[in-house]
Parts: C-alpha cells; structure tokens; sequence
C-alpha cells in the first residue's frame, strides 16, 4: 500500500483559517485576505519601513509591489521591478514591455498558481534574452575572459 502524503491543511499565520498560499517574499502560508503585502504583518513593515525605496527610478513615481489572490488558488504578483536591473519602475510611463510567466506550485494534495508579472525598462527590454542589463553585463564579462584566457594560452604555447 503506499503511503498517503496528504497531511493537514496549513492555517494562515495571521488569522488561523485555511492557507490559500505563500507569500513569495516572506514565506508564511496565509489566507486569501491576508495575502496582499499590505495585509501580512512582515511585508507590511518591511513595505512601511521602505516606502521610500518604492518609486520609479526614471521619473519617481510610486512603484509599490503588489500581491493578491483572486480564488483560493490563483495568486498575482507584481513586483514593480525591472527584471533585467532589480530597479522599481512605474507601470504607466517606464515599462516597456511586460511579460507574465504562471507557475504552479504543489503544497500536499493542493496546487497553487502564481502568476508573476515581469517588466523591463527601455534599457534591459532590447536585452531580455540575456538576463537585461546585468545579465547582459556578466556575459561580456564571461566572453571577455574566456576570450582572455584562451588568448593568454595560445600565447604561452607559440612562444615557449
């Protein structure tokens, strides 16, 4: 016979009903009404402790990440973050292109979808398929001295 992996159910770390999820960035299981940033009580800190950091590099705007679940199930995570520089940048007048990437997680018998909106700014979205701006930064680095030490072998071998 195999072994049952179901366990019971995890309960919000706020209010003690059914989880629905985990926060992405704190980590506790909580409910659907306990699921946005603003409503748990270490992103709430962290989001007041910080609210000077949540503005759009190019033009200050407010750039405050955001988290909600729409059932039971679904959860939409917006960052407000280019993906290519970590940089906030604001929805309206800076993201250049946004791309929105589901995974799916399991927690016992349940799953979880999680749909992850990810931007880039005018400099990493012509560079996206490298990491944007800091992923394309360590390729040059990774090329350039891969291409360094192949050019300080050769030397070695030609000249003796």
């Amino acid at each position: 016979m195999i072994p049952s992996v179901a366990g019971p159910v995890a309960s919000c770390r706020e209010c003690g009903l059914q989880s629905a999820g985990r926060c992405p960035t704190c980590r506790r299981e909580l409910c659907m009404d306990h699921f946005p940033c603003e409503e748990h009580a270490p992103c709430a800190a962290r989001l007041r402790r910080h609210a000077d950091e949540y503005k759009c590099y190019v033009c200050g705007a407010p750039a405050v990440p955001q988290q909600w679940s729409a059932e039971v199930f679904a959860h939409y995570i917006d960052t407000h973050k280019c993906a290519g520089c970590h940089r906030p940048i604001c929805d309206e007048s800076h993201t250049r292109l946004v791309d929105e990437n589901v995974t799916i997680s399991r927690d016992g018998l349940r799953s979880h979808r999680y749909h992850v909106t990810r931007r880039y700014c005018d400099l990493c979205a012509p560079l996206r398929f490298f990491g944007g701006l800091v992923g394309a930064a360590w390729w040059l680095v990774g090329v350039g001295g891969t291409f360094a030490a192949v050019l300080l072998v050769y030397s070695e071998l030609a000249h003796p």
